[in-house]
């Protein structure tokens, strides 16, 4: 049973991977905001210490 859950979940993080390719644009958009929202992160951070 162990097994069978380790496989699905497997198989299911390699369809996601397999999936990204076709979202490039929205995979570019997310880093994007992620790396905007960290670099803000980080300004706020060293305002405060």
């Amino acid at each position: 049973m162990r097994k069978a859950n380790k496989s699905e979940f497997l198989w299911n993080t390699l369809d996601g991977w397999l999936f990204i390719p076709r979202n490039i644009p929205l995979l570019f958009l997310f880093v994007f905001l992620l790396g905007v929202s960290y670099l803000g992160w980080v300004k706020l951070f060293h305002k405060f210490v």
